[in-house]
């Protein structure tokens, strides 16, 4: 020990910007690190990829089964920070150097959606199960209570078996509730318990504290630049929602009528190279993966196409789906093609996806409309804003195409998007895909 203390070692931060890496700890969620869309996302891993940046680093991450684990991995001098969505314990700040507080939070009971809220004077305490270690135990001891603990269960494998009705309560915080009531409809919040909590990282102690110390000063700036509630507002206040209702059918939908067709999804995928969960997110909107669905207006089957389009696709039976799915998707890929060329990425995505629901014509007076008014006709957010207008005489008398119900398309397109996201965080998490992970999907 005297031989080590008097060996002056450079700071842990010198040592990490020599060797290059950051290496983080971290666990699967969307507050933490998931694979969406577009690739990796997540609270911690944005936040976490600006720190690296800044300390002039790439970040290494690695996902663990549970917090626990990813906090013993830094304190084992595996991993140089844990960056989880982990609300330390009190005992935590005794073994760990724990940043500033990246957001706060505030405990909060949950049930399954068939059970009356949690009161803590005439519910059982071993009715509520928490994982193993963590704030949740500490909590409900602190109250007198004895929680019934999951070992090696994490936070959102907790959330999920009660919103499958294995479990009855559990205690959480309400980002957690927000984050994931997209995906788990029956997870139905109750009251709060105590004070709010700071979301923090941790790292090892055996080291100095210039990485932590490193840490604090960039969270600062990211507090006081608003992004670390712009972070918030993205993955927590600001998610897109639908009702209780809309939320039960589709995952009821994945379950009992998705398997159906899914093979069919892939393989038109990989005949259009659209990505799968988009065409299933189209086809969900358009029928509810109903074969033989049918409009006022005689658009039918699982994409409710036209007879036109039909036609123009070589579909005999639009009832079909293994006609249909390839059919739309092929359509699709036709409407792609007459957007403008130097409209990219997402924009280019959504145009098309309006096209499909309203027709290029319509779509292309809206963009007239958003450039006359001063937007950006090549953003579907400027044209989503005038799109509507086309129901209105004062606009859709000055334009080639005339009247539409331009709202349509508008709510088309961001039911689509919903639905996307959900199914790719469904497929991932179905295939064991994280952060980590490459983007495997056909789509592009």
């Amino acid at each position: 020990m005297l031989l080590v203390q008097g060996c002056e070692q450079p700071p842990l931060l010198e040592r990490l910007q020599a060797r290059g890496i950051l290496r983080v700890a971290t666990v699967a969620g969307p507050l933490s690190c998931y694979l969406g869309e577009e690739g990796p996302a997540g609270l911690e891993y944005e936040l976490v990829r600006g720190f690296a940046r800044d300390l002039g680093l790439s970040p290494h991450f690695t996902v663990y089964p549970n917090r626990l684990s990813a906090m013993e991995a830094v304190q084992r001098g595996k991993e140089d920070m844990a960056a989880g969505f982990i609300i330390p314990a009190a005992l935590d700040t005794d073994a760990y150097y724990v940043s500033a507080a990246l957001i706060q939070v505030q405990p909060r009971f949950a049930h399954f959606m068939s059970y009356r809220r949690f009161q803590l004077n005439d519910i059982p305490a071993a009715t509520v199960v928490v994982p193993e270690g963590g704030y949740a135990d500490g909590l409900l001891r602190a109250r007198g209570l004895t929680p019934h603990r999951l070992e090696g269960a994490a936070e959102e494998a907790v959330l999920a078996l009660v919103d499958m009705g294995l479990f009855h309560y559990t205690l959480t915080n309400d980002a957690q509730l927000q984050a994931h009531a997209n995906f788990m409809p029956r997870l139905v919040p109750g009251e709060n318990l105590g004070s709010p909590l700071g979301v923090r990282w941790l790292f090892p102690r055996f080291y100095d504290s210039s990485l932590r110390d490193r840490a604090n000063k960039f969270l600062r700036r990211q507090a006081d630049s608003g992004f670390l509630q712009a972070l918030r507002d993205r993955y927590v206040e600001k998610l897109p929602s639908r009702d209780f209702v809309t939320r039960r059918d589709f995952w009821k939908h994945v379950q009992d009528r998705l398997p159906k067709y899914i093979d069919l999804f892939r393989q038109a995928s990989q005949e259009t190279g659209i990505d799968w969960r988009l065409l299933a997110a189209i086809g969900y909107q358009e029928s509810h993966w109903n074969e033989k669905a049918k409009s006022p207006t005689g658009v039918r089957g699982i994409m409710m196409l036209t007879q036109d389009t039909a036609r123009q696709q070589k579909i005999s039976n639009r009832l079909d789906p293994a006609q249909s799915i390839p059919g739309g998707a092929r359509h699709l890929l036709w409407m792609e093609a007459r957007i403008p060329d130097h409209i990219q990425g997402e924009d280019l995505l959504w145009f098309t996806l309006a096209s499909y629901n309203i027709g290029y014509g319509h779509l292309e007076d809206a963009r007239v409309l958003t450039e006359r008014q001063g937007g950006n006709p090549d953003s579907w957010e400027d044209v989503k804003q005038r799109l509507p207008l086309l129901s209105k005489e004062k606009y859709y008398r000055t334009v080639k195409h005339g009247k539409a119900r331009g709202g349509e398309p508008v709510a088309y397109v961001e039911n689509i998007r919903y639905y996307y996201r959900l199914l790719v965080y469904w497929d991932n998490a179905e295939r064991g895909l994280d952060c980590t992970s490459p983007n495997v999907s056909p789509g592009r």
